[in-house]
This record gives C-alpha cells, sequence and structure tokens, in this order.
C-alpha cells in the first residue's frame, strides 16, 4: 500500500498536475521484467510515446524493457471503450474538454498499466504522466511502478511559448510537460520577384518531429507591414501603401530600422500572393497556418483601402488566399494574429472572419487593463464575447517575462512569481479563451531566467484549481532537485506577491521611458495606486514589502544554487528603488522647496537615491554574473541604464534647481 504522505510526496514530481490522480498501491521490478506495448492499430504519436518510455528505462536502468512481468499498454480505445481486452469509460472521456488531449491510466489487471485516450495526444500525455512518475524510482535493480489511477484533461486547448531558441532541447523540454505549441521562427518567405511564383520554406522535418509529441509546431505569415524586408514593393511597388500614414513605425524595443510600410491591402493581387505563400507552406506538409495582420497602428491612404479600413482588408485578403488555396489543400486551416497595439476595426473583423478561423492576440495587455482591487482585471468585450459564444481564441501575452508589456523595451531579469502567472491564465481560462502563449525577446539562458514561469504556465494552463502557488514551487524545485523543496515552497510563497507588485506596475516603462524623471520634472504628485506605485497601498507599503524579501533572502540563502539568493536581492533594489523615488516626488510636488530644512530632506532623499541605483545595478549584476560571464544580452544592460540614467536625471534636476 502506499500511504497519503507517500502519495502526497510521489505526485510532487508531476507538473503540470493532473485533475483526477490516485496511487493506492506500488510494485516492484527489475526494470528488464518489464514490457512496453502499443495496441495493434496504434499510431505515430503513441508509437512514438512508447519509444520514449522505452528510452527512459534505458537511460536511466540500461536495459530496454522486454520482459514478462509487467505489461504497460499504451493506445486509443475502440468505440465500444475497449483496449487490449480492458474497458475503458470513453463515454467520460468524450464529456471532457478538450478531449483529443484527455487521457485515463488505469490498472490493467494485477501486473499490469492500461493507458488509454482517445486520440494519440492523449495517450501521450498519458506516458508523459507515467514517465514523470517512473523518473525518481528507476535504477539499474529495480522500479516501482505506481499502481496510479487517473482522469486527465488541459483546461486550455494550446499552452505553449512565442520563441525558444534551441529547437532539438525545447520542443523535448516543453512537450514533456505538456506544452503544446510553439511558433516556427524559422519560416521563410522567399524573396519576392515579378511575375514569378512565390516561395516559402518552413521546417518540415521540426514540424513532423514535434507532431509526435503532440506538438504544434506553427508555421506563419508575418505582419504584412514587414512585406517589404521579402522585396514585395519593389517587385510590385503598386502594393506599396498610399502616403505616410501607411508607415506602421516601430517598436521603442526595435530601437531602430525600417519604419514598416503597410500594403494596399484592397489590391486582389495582395490576395495572390499571400496564397502563393500559404499554397506553398501547405505543400510541405503544414495543415496551419498563422497569418499575422500589419503589427501597428496605420493604414494605406488609397480611396478603396480608406473605404473599409486596413484590418478588415488585410484579413479579407488572407481569407480570400486560404479559401483559394483549399481547392487544393481542403484540410489547410488559418488563424489571423490581430494587429498587436491597436483595436481599430476589430469589430468588423471578427464579424467578416468564417467562425472556424482561429483568433491569436499578442501586445494587449496595456488595452485590457482594467484597474481593480486588489488586483488588476484584463478584459476585452469584443474577443471576450466571442470567446465566451466559442470562438478559438489565444493570447501571447502571458507575463513570463518580468516586464508584460511586450511592446515595450523587454528586460532581462529575474522573475519567479507563480502568482503573476497563476493571476494572468486564470482570467485567460475564466474568459474561456483557448491558448495561452510566454514571449521572450532573446534566445541565451531562457531557461535559467524563465523557466520556473515556464512551468507555472504549463501547470496552470494544464489544471488551474489543482494546486496553490505554494504547493506548484514545491513540484518545481522537486523535479529540480533542490535540497529543500520545502523551503523553496516558503520562498516562493513571500517572494511572489511582490515580484507580483513590483513587476506589474508600468514597469520598465517608469524607468526607460524616463516616467520616473518625468514626474519629479513636472512635480507631479505621486498617487500611491497608480503607475510605478500601483500595487503600493500606502507608505508603509515599501518597508512591508523589503521585509517579505529579507525573510524569502534568509531562506534563498541556504540553497547551494544562488540563483533565487540573487533573484530575491533584485526584486528588494526595485522596492527600495521605487520607495527613493516617490520620497523625491513627493517632497518636490508638496513642500517649500527653499525652506533649508526641506532642503536637508532632499539632499538626504538624494543620496538615499543614488544609493539605490547603486544597489539595483549591482544586484543585477551579480545576478547575471553568476549565469555566465559577459557578453550578455543587451536587455540585461538595458535595464541597468534604464536604473543609471533614472537616477542621475532626477538627482541633477533637484540638484541643479531647488538645492543651494
Amino acid at each position: 500500500m502506499v500511504s497519503k504522505t507517500e502519495e502526497k510526496e510521489w505526485l510532487r514530481y508531476l507538473i503540470p498536475l493532473p485533475h483526477e490522480i490516485s496511487i493506492q498501491d506500488r510494485i516492484e521490478y527489475h526494470p528488464k521484467d518489464i514490457s512496453i506495448r502499443v495496441s495493434p492499430d496504434a499510431g505515430a504519436i503513441e508509437k512514438n510515446a512508447a519509444a520514449e518510455l522505452e528510452h527512459l528505462f534505458v537511460e536511466k536502468a540500461g536495459v530496454k524493457p522486454a520482459g514478462q512481468g509487467f505489461e504497460i499498454l499504451i493506445g486509443v480505445a475502440d468505440p465500444r471503450g475497449k483496449l487490449g481486452g480492458h474497458s475503458v469509460n470513453v463515454q467520460r472521456l468524450n464529456r471532457l474538454p478538450n478531449k483529443e488531449q484527455a487521457y485515463v491510466i488505469q490498472p490493467g489487471g494485477n501486473r499490469g498499466l492500461l493507458l488509454a485516450a482517445l486520440d494519440g495526444k492523449g495517450a501521450y500525455y498519458a506516458v508523459r504522466t507515467l514517465s514523470q512518475l517512473l523518473e525518481p524510482k528507476i535504477s539499474k535493480d529495480r522500479v516501482s511502478i505506481p499502481l496510479v489511477t487517473a482522469t486527465d484533461w488541459p483546461d486550455m486547448n494550446e499552452r505553449g511559448m512565442w520563441n525558444f531558441p534551441d529547437l532539438e532541447t525545447w520542443i523535448p523540454w516543453m512537450s514533456s510537460i505538456k506544452l503544446n505549441y510553439g511558433k516556427m521562427a524559422s519560416t521563410k518567405l522567399a524573396t519576392v520577384e515579378r511575375d514569378k511564383p512565390n516561395r516559402a520554406t518552413i521546417d518540415k522535418d521540426a514540424m513532423q518531429k514535434a507532431r509526435l509529441k503532440a506538438f504544434n509546431y506553427l508555421p506563419y505569415i508575418l505582419h504584412l507591414n514587414f512585406l517589404n524586408a521579402c522585396g514585395l514593393f519593389k517587385a510590385y511597388p503598386e502594393l506599396a501603401g498610399v502616403g505616410d500614414g501607411a508607415l506602421a513605425g516601430r517598436y521603442f524595443a526595435h530601437k531602430q530600422g525600417d519604419q514598416h510600410r503597410a500594403p494596399c491591402a484592397s489590391n486582389p493581387l495582395l490576395a495572390e500572393i499571400l496564397a502563393e505563400w500559404m499554397a506553398d507552406i501547405a505543400s510541405q506538409g503544414a495543415d496551419e497556418v498563422s497569418c499575422w495582420l500589419s503589427e501597428r497602428p496605420c493604414q494605406c491612404g488609397c480611396v478603396n483601402c480608406t473605404a473599409a479600413g486596413q484590418f478588415v482588408l488585410e484579413s479579407r485578403a488572407f481569407v480570400a488566399a486560404w479559401e483559394n488555396v483549399r481547392k487544393h489543400y481542403p484540410d489547410l486551416q488559418i488563424r489571423i494574429f490581430l494587429s498587436t497595439t491597436t483595436t481599430v476595426r476589430n469589430y468588423r473583423v471578427l464579424a467578416e472572419l468564417p467562425p472556424e478561423v482561429k483568433i491569436e492576440r499578442a501586445c494587449a495587455t496595456g488595452l485590457e487593463r482594467v484597474t481593480r482591487i486588489p488586483r488588476d482585471l484584463l478584459a476585452n468585450p469584443l474577443l471576450d464575447h466571442d470567446a465566451a459564444r466559442g470562438r478559438w481564441i489565444a493570447s501571447y501575452d502571458v507575463p513570463i517575462g518580468a516586464n508584460g508589456l511586450v511592446d515595450t523595451p523587454e528586460f532581462k531579469l529575474p522573475q519567479s512569481s507563480a502568482h503573476r502567472i497563476k493571476d494572468f491564465v486564470g482570467q485567460l481560462i475564466r474568459r474561456n479563451y483557448s491558448g495561452a502563449y510566454g514571449m521572450m525577446a532573446w534566445a541565451s539562458l531562457g531557461v535559467e531566467t524563465s523557466g520556473f514561469n515556464i512551468h507555472a504556465l504549463a501547470e496552470w494552463s494544464w489544471n488551474l484549481n489543482g494546486r496553490s502557488e505554494k504547493e506548484f514551487a514545491v513540484a518545481w524545485a522537486t523535479r529540480g532537485s533542490y535540497e529543500h523543496p520545502d523551503a523553496v515552497g516558503e520562498w516562493a510563497e513571500l517572494l511572489g506577491p511582490v515580484e507580483f507588485d513590483v513587476y506589474d506596475s508600468d514597469f520598465p516603462v517608469c524607468y526607460s521611458w524616463g516616467k520616473a524623471i518625468a514626474m519629479v520634472q513636472n512635480k507631479q504628485r505621486p498617487y500611491l495606486g497608480e503607475g510605478i506605485f500601483r500595487y503600493y497601498t500606502d507608505e508603509g507599503a515599501f518597508d512591508r514589502k523589503k521585509a517579505a524579501c529579507d525573510q524569502a533572502l534568509e531562506i534563498a540563502k541556504g540553497f547551494e544554487n544562488p540563483d533565487l539568493a540573487n533573484e530575491t536581492r533584485v526584486v528588494r533594489s526595485y522596492v527600495e528603488l521605487a520607495r527613493c523615488v516617490y520620497q523625491i516626488a513627493e517632497q518636490v510636488a508638496t513642500l517649500d522647496l527653499t525652506d533649508p530644512t526641506v532642503q536637508d530632506k532632499l539632499r538626504a532623499s538624494i543620496a538615499d537615491l543614488e544609493q539605490a541605483g547603486k544597489e539595483n545595478a549591482a544586484t543585477i549584476k551579480t545576478w547575471r554574473s553568476a549565469l555566465g560571464p559577459e557578453p550578455w544580452h543587451d536587455r540585461v544592460h538595458d535595464a541597468i541604464k534604464a536604473t543609471e540614467t533614472t537616477v542621475r536625471e532626477i538627482s541633477r534636476f533637484v540638484s541643479e534647481r531647488y538645492l543651494y
């Protein structure tokens, strides 16, 4: 028998936690006595899942399981609910959300386990669950097999990442924790040549390998205002959007470069070119394409385009192309990626799109934020209305990085806030969204910087109500072989809410765009509860948050790995920096600056600010140095520079004008 305590400890190896799971007993065998079998009519995904389970035995025990002692049977149940002579409750599976990914695990008599599903994807996830349970229990001499009873399914249809660096490691890693989506960054549109067929190249091999892991590695046609980079306007000048209104500009984060002219979307030639790209992608085996509208506000100034609007016409062009391509590839599906920082005529885009066309949305956090105590709400009445009525809608805005506004300069900083991830994903699920993705703007050290939050995305996009934030952190630490997983849970419970407060408060815009500087220069009185001070309810909040950081730091110092301690120091330094900015802004806005006593206060406040700036820069450098030597990504240096500029300019402004 397995005690409740032992079961609880065993389940800590699972991320995400299944919806329904229990371990009543376990049985031990020599690894060579185990057999793994798939059903006779198994598809490629089930066969790959079995191969991965076999590889686990080879890796951990040095033997390929091919014995007669205990059988693990993997497969898709037939319509009668039978698999290998055993009965499966297919009626229950058919009623579950995202049923093609649902599965059951149940004992198959006294000497076997049954891993069954309605689809190969579900069978793959059943194997992932069993693999996580077996990983810590296999040695060369024995394997402890849990006699599991589980029924499981994901709360969200798609879960994954926008960018990730190394396909060979990231797709296997993400699929191992049941993430199932990634943008195919390697999609290439060939240079456009007039009157010649247009071609696109996708990573066909990676896409097919990903499918075997129930992973959707999705090709795309990039933002239409980026097509000048493909030579579109050189080949077809008549497709260049008319006037400066067609210039979509660029994000601040892009720093410099093309102003990204949008196309003349009313010209039927655009749909023809899109159809050629789409057909070429489909010919390489893709069954779905993501179609990206222009990225930022823009409008071709020609008479035909201004009659309907840029984004309406762009979506029409994609749909027209798709309908044309489906004559030859009838199973091809598309999804429309809405313009990131505008909602112009989205109501008309959605009204015109066929209901089977999926919707993707990014960079919308600032547009959707509704201030609320204790935490802000995210709402988009138009999209939420359609999602509630069954339209497939996904968001790319899960804040796995320090700042959630991805259209801003993204600082590469540590953030391990289970509270922030659960809040965001939970809001998407309650809004009936179908997909949730995180976004990284760098390729290096993604796991080291964002791994905690990516695991959190995997956890709560699959099973929102399964674990608390603390319980999740304990599971993450257990799987990560931390020496004291329960202590990691205590650390996360203390620091997670503070990180939520720090990084969800106009961060990093308040520093990178000079908003803190402008507040002081304009003698604008700081308001606790807004902007950089969004989650500081009173002046005592600064000290309370620092005290929580100090408690968390004492715990983190006990870990051999210094990362959590270094992260805690970075977060605390941002709280102190915010306190010092508040202190100076309040004094400049409310006090008689000619009073010598007030000037003494200002001098002391400037000294505090300068010290806080030095501490912030030092803690960031210490954190990043522990991950590896220079060269560092420029987004690390951007964070340091933003602090240094803020401190320097506030200090200079106050000193030059008010101190004498």
